[in-house]
């Protein structure tokens, strides 16, 4: 068995994972931000309640993964990465800190929801600066991070951060459709509407600028069809759901679809990297711990991975359907 494989395979569904199902609160979040009314913020905030925290496990299996399995790529990703990583996880907390204000703040709940909404911003846009710094490629000496910290203020990660912010905004449109009442369902198409056709915009600019700028990425792209393929297949998903959003389709048919979005987008992403972890510079096999540490990794992920997708299947079927308005005081 090629473990380095099975291991690089396992960091990508925990990362995808992350993303879809993060990335609906992390999208609501965001979209606090331009719902005006009091009381539908609050419902926003409502859906997304029971299952928002648990979420983050996915990122943590993610982390844990690379460094185990791949030690030589944590070392040189993670200075790579310093400034929109440690971001990134000060935006998390601050999220999870400003969430439980908001819930027993009266008098300062429209300042705490709109501290949330940051959060969720800054988040978003980091994670996407990763990604695009990815794409961008990591200069890389004697298996050690030889760039510097600043290369992801650059065209393609910022243009990736802001594409990710729609992409998470279409995620978040398309939750409020499926958990939302009558009330708040024109907001969720708006912001469906918006977002999809902004995100489906700069995905493709990212794209031709990495083909551009990336060697490696620009002979894939010559050499066979699956990423063009992938990416023809994304705009036809928006194209669905922007075509579905105006008639009586079921309110789980946008969210599945935005699902079904980031599934390609990440597909076409590990694509463009593949054979690398740390893009394009290093290998899976050239990086990966010995066999040993990858049979402990599989074998705990083995083990974990049933029991966070029960648990998240159960709070996801506990709390299905529409959420309840409370009531809540302007």
């Amino acid at each position: 068995m090629d473990l380095p494989l099975v291991s690089a395979c396992f960091l990508v569904f925990a990362l995808v994972l992350y993303m879809i199902l993060d990335g609906f609160d992390l999208g609501v979040g965001i979209l606090l931000l331009f719902q005006p009314a009091a009381a539908s913020r609050d419902h926003m905030i409502d859906s997304i309640t029971p299952t928002w925290d648990g979420n983050e496990t996915w990122i943590i299996m993610a982390g844990v993964t690379l460094l185990a399995a791949f030690p030589i790529a944590y070392s040189i990703l993670l200075p790579a990465f310093y400034l929109p990583v440690i971001l990134m996880l000060l935006a998390l907390g601050f999220r999870g800190v400003t969430f439980e204000f908001r819930v027993q703040s009266k008098l300062h709940r429209r300042g705490w929801g709109v501290a949330f909404a940051v959060g969720s911003l800054v988040a978003a846009l980091m994670q996407g600066l990763v990604l695009g710094g990815l794409m961008q490629g990591v200069k890389v000496e004697n298996q050690h991070f030889a760039g510097n910290v600043l290369d992801i203020v650059r065209p393609l990660p910022i243009i990736s951060g802001i594409a990710l912010l729609f992409g998470y905004a279409v995620l978040g449109g398309g939750w409020l459709k499926l958990k939302s009442n009558l009330s708040l369902q024109a907001f969720a198409n708006r912001s469906i509407r918006v977002s999809a056709p902004f995100f489906a915009i700069l995905f493709g600019m990212a794209t031709i600028y990495a083909v551009r700028i990336q060697p490696s990425i620009r002979e894939k792209w010559a050499s066979h069809g699956i990423a063009l393929a992938c990416l023809v297949g994304l705009f036809a998903i928006i194209s669905a759901m922007l075509t579905t959003l105006p008639r009586k389709t079921r309110p789980a048919v946008p969210f599945l679809l935005g699902l079904l979005l980031f599934i390609v987008g990440m597909s076409v992403v590990a694509m463009n990297a593949f054979p690398y972890i740390v893009p394009f510079s290093v290998t899976l096999w050239e990086a990966a711990s010995s066999s040993t540490s990858q049979t402990i990794v599989l074998v705990g992920a083995a083990f974990v991975t049933p029991i966070v997708l029960a648990y998240s299947a159960f709070a996801y079927w506990i709390f299905r359907g529409k959420t309840p308005e409370q009531g809540w005081e302007a």
